[in-house]
């Protein structure tokens, strides 16, 4: 197998994992959540369930962002990826278009 397809393979293979533990520590954060939520708020005032719910939500997003993106930090400290992994992007070089000669957009007036 060349090199270079190593690289996308493990690529893509670190992507899906990266993302399906990613997804499960969101849902384990918003098991915690909810578990919490339903132990200590009223649930007899509806607005408040609402509003910690959402609180659930979007705290559990940003829990599970701040644990991937240590997680990720650490593995690459770990792990040679340039060496390992292919680049996502690439920087491409610029094609010159040619001058048009009904081009006016240059021309001083």
């Amino acid at each position: 197998m060349k090199e270079e397809s190593k690289k996308k393979r493990n690529t893509a293979v670190f992507i899906l994992i990266a993302t399906v533990i990613n997804v499960v520590l969101m849902m384990i954060f918003m098991l915690i959540g909810y578990i919490l939520l339903m132990r200590f708020a009223n649930p007899e005032n509806p607005n408040g369930a609402q509003l910690g719910l959402i609180m659930v939500f979007l705290g559990s997003i940003g829990l599970s962002w701040l644990v991937y993106s240590r997680m990720v930090k650490w593995y690459t400290k770990r792990v040679d990826v340039e060496n390992k992994f292919a680049p996502l992007i690439t920087p491409r070089a610029r094609k010159k278009r040619p001058a048009d000669e009904d081009d006016m957009s240059g021309v001083k007036r």
